[in-house]
């Protein structure tokens, strides 16, 4: 019996879907970071310094979960945000095991003068879509890996956005 190219599309269309989608995230992506470039950041580099910014000082497995890397990523990560002098390790004095990350004020400067840019790069590249298509790819990706959390800049207001105030101590992050 022999297959129609109609069939092999139905039979392919999962496969179809996910090479869209992997493609579409990774256009969209690039598109959005490189205005990082400019600073010199990675988009691995500012999703660090924004989960600090937002989050305040976290040990560097804390910053791993809340971006989906392994360790061994967010080290090289911090490596080269730390040689820059964006922030700085401070081992735990309860348990010496614990090394917390923190910013360092350039380190908050230089996310502060990024994050709105990159806020209006996200929305610029997703405005071909209408509020409900929005809506409607949300729950379609929802629906295909539900998320554990909510990204840190999916803020339903401004508000979830702002930066958490200063004078948090490594020990305050949990």
């Amino acid at each position: 019996m022999e297959t129609t190219k109609d069939q092999q599309q139905i039979q392919d269309l999962p496969i179809a879907a996910y090479v869209k989608l992997i493609r579409s995230a990774e256009a969209l992506h690039a598109e959005v970071s490189r205005g990082l470039a400019s600073e010199g950041l990675t988009a691995s580099q500012f999703s660090a310094l924004k989960v600090l910014r937002l989050r305040g000082p976290l040990a560097q497995r804390d910053i791993a979960n809340y971006l989906v890397k392994t360790g061994g990523n967010i080290t090289v990560v911090v490596d080269n945000l730390e040689h820059r002098n964006l922030v700085v390790r401070i081992r735990d004095t309860e348990d010496r095991r614990i090394v917390f990350v923190k910013l360092t004020p350039e380190g908050e400067q230089i996310f502060d003068r990024v994050y709105g840019p990159h806020l209006d790069r996200i929305r610029g590249v997703m405005s071909a879509l209408s509020d409900k298509s929005l809506n409607q790819l949300t729950e379609l990706l929802e629906e295909l890996y539900p998320s554990p959390a909510e990204p840190l800049c999916y803020g339903r207001s401004e508000e979830a956005d702002k930066p958490k105030k200063k004078g948090r101590t490594p020990s305050a992050a949990y």
